[in-house]
C-alpha cells in the first residue's frame, strides 16, 4: 500500500514538473527548405544551411545578426538540441531522406525539414518599455526636432526607482537628459518632451537614444530612433528625345540645394552609349572652378542654400537606335555627412535614320535651268533663306 502511494506521488510530481516546464516555453512547428530556408522566432533567426539527403540537416542559429550556434538535426529525434544557454530548443521531425522519406521535399533541388522550436518565455514580473516619437519623418538642417520619450510599465506589478537617461548623436539640447520616477504602476506610463537642434558640423549618424533602469537597476532596457534629413540636393535632367543622325542633341542638368546650409557637390553625368560630346559645348550657369573636368562631364562645386545651378552640353550620334539616357549622380557633403543622390530622371532618346528624301529636303539639289536667251528673265531659286540668282550663260 505504501509502495503504491509512493508511486502515485512520484507520478504526480513528474506530471506537475512537466506541466510547469511546458508553461515556461513557447512552441512552434515549421518547415524549412532551400527555397524557404529562414524562420524568425522570438528574436532568433534559424537558417537551414545544408541537407545531406539522408535525413540530416545543418541549422545556423543567429541573434541580433550574429550566429550564436550551429547544430545538426536528424529524423525523428527523441532528444532536444539546446542552444544559447538553454534558452532555445530544437527537435527534428521529418527531414528529406532519399532512401526512407523521399516524399518529404524534393531531393536534391529543394529538400525540406520539419522541426519543433521551443523558446524560453521571459519571466519578468515588472517590465518597462520605451518609445521614442519624433514630430516629422524628415528634417531640414537647422529645424527643431521635437522628441517625446514614453516610458511604460507593461509588466504585471509596479516598477520602482525608474531612471530614464536620454542622449543623442549629431544633435544637442538644452533640456534635462536624466529623469527619475519613484514608481510607475502596472499599465501606467510617463513621458518627457525634449527639443533638439542639429550640430553646427553635421554628423554622419543622427540619432536619439534612451535607456531605462528600474527596481534598483536590476533591469534595464534601451532603444534608439534615427533622425532622417531631406536629401541635400535635388537633381533634374532633360535631353532632346527625338532626332536623326544629323541632329544635335541638347542636355540640361539642374541642381538645387534643399538644405539650409552650403553643400559641397561632386556631380557626374555620362553620355548615352553611342553618343559623342561636342567639344566646347559644356556650360554652367554659375561656377568657375579649375576642378571641373567638363570633357568628362564631372563638376565639383559648392552650392548655397536654395540656389539653382544649371549645366548644359550638346552631343551627336551617327547610329539610328533607341538609347537609354543615363541618370546623373552626385556625391553631397555637408559637414561630416555624405550622401549619394541619383536623379529620378529616366527616359529614352529615339534616333531615326536619315532617309534620302529627308536629306534632299535638308540639302535640296539645284536643278540647272535651260540657258536663257538674251530676252529671257533670269529665274530666282530659294535655298533655305538665301536667294541664289542663276546667272545667264552665253553659249559660244
Amino acid at each position: 500500500m505504501r509502495t503504491a502511494i509512493a508511486v502515485i506521488l512520484f507520478l504526480m510530481i513528474i506530471s506537475t514538473s512537466t506541466a510547469l516546464s511546458d508553461h515556461e516555453w513557447d512552441e512552434t512547428t515549421c518547415i524549412l527548405s532551400y527555397s524557404s530556408p529562414v524562420i524568425i522566432k522570438d528574436g532568433y533567426t534559424l537558417t537551414a544551411v545544408d541537407f545531406d539527403g539522408y535525413g540530416n540537416v545543418h541549422i545556423n542559429i543567429s541573434r541580433d545578426g550574429e550566429v550564436i550556434d550551429s547544430t545538426s538535426l536528424k529524423n525523428n529525434e527523441t532528444n532536444w538540441v539546446t542552444a544559447d544557454n538553454g534558452n532555445i530548443k530544437l527537435k527534428g521531425l521529418r527531414i528529406t531522406d532519399q532512401k526512407k522519406l523521399s516524399w518529404i521535399g524534393n531531393w536534391p533541388d529543394d529538400p525540406k525539414v520539419e522541426i519543433i522550436i521551443k523558446t524560453k518565455r521571459e519571466q519578468t514580473l515588472s517590465c518597462i518599455s520605451i518609445e521614442i516619437e519624433i514630430d516629422d519623418e524628415e528634417y531640414i538642417v537647422d529645424e527643431t526636432v521635437t522628441v517625446e520619450v514614453i516610458v511604460k510599465n507593461v509588466g504585471e506589478i509596479d516598477a520602482n526607482d525608474v531612471h530614464l537617461s536620454v542622449s543623442s548623436s549629431g544633435l544637442y539640447t538644452d533640456d534635462e537628459l536624466e529623469y527619475v520616477f519613484n514608481k510607475i504602476e502596472d499599465g501606467a506610463s510617463r513621458s518627457k518632451t525634449l527639443k533638439f537642434q542639429f550640430n553646427r558640423i553635421l554628423s554622419e549618424n543622427l540619432s536619439i537614444y534612451a535607456n531605462a533602469t528600474w527596481d534598483n537597476e536590476q533591469y534595464n532596457i534601451s532603444t534608439s530612433e534615427q533622425i532622417d534629413i531631406e536629401p541635400s540636393v535635388s537633381i533634374t535632367k532633360s535631353m532632346t528625345l527625338f532626332g536623326n543622325q544629323t541632329a544635335t542633341y541638347f542636355t540640361s542638368i539642374g541642381v538645387v540645394n534643399n538644405q539650409a546650409r552650403t553643400v559641397h557637390v561632386i556631380l557626374a553625368d555620362v553620355l548615352p552609349m553611342g553618343f559623342t560630346l561636342i567639344n566646347g559645348s559644356v556650360t554652367d550657369s554659375d561656377i568657375n572652378n579649375d576642378n571641373n573636368n567638363n570633357n568628362n562631364l564631372v563638376w565639383e562645386f559648392d552650392i548655397e542654400p536654395d540656389k539653382l545651378i544649371c549645366f548644359t552640353y550638346e552631343s551627336v550620334t551617327s547610329r539610328p537606335a533607341v538609347y537609354r539616357v543615363p541618370r546623373p549622380h552626385a556625391k553631397c557633403i555637408t559637414g561630416e555627412k555624405v550622401e549619394f543622390i541619383t536623379s529620378d530622371y529616366s527616359t529614352f532618346v529615339t534616333v531615326h535614320e536619315c532617309r534620302p528624301d529627308h536629306e534632299h529636303q535638308r540639302n535640296p539639289v539645284v536643278t540647272p535651268t535651260p540657258t536663257p536667251t538674251a530676252t529671257q528673265a533670269v529665274p530666282q531659286i530659294k535655298l533655305g533663306v538665301t536667294i541664289i540668282t542663276v546667272l545667264s550663260l552665253i553659249i559660244i
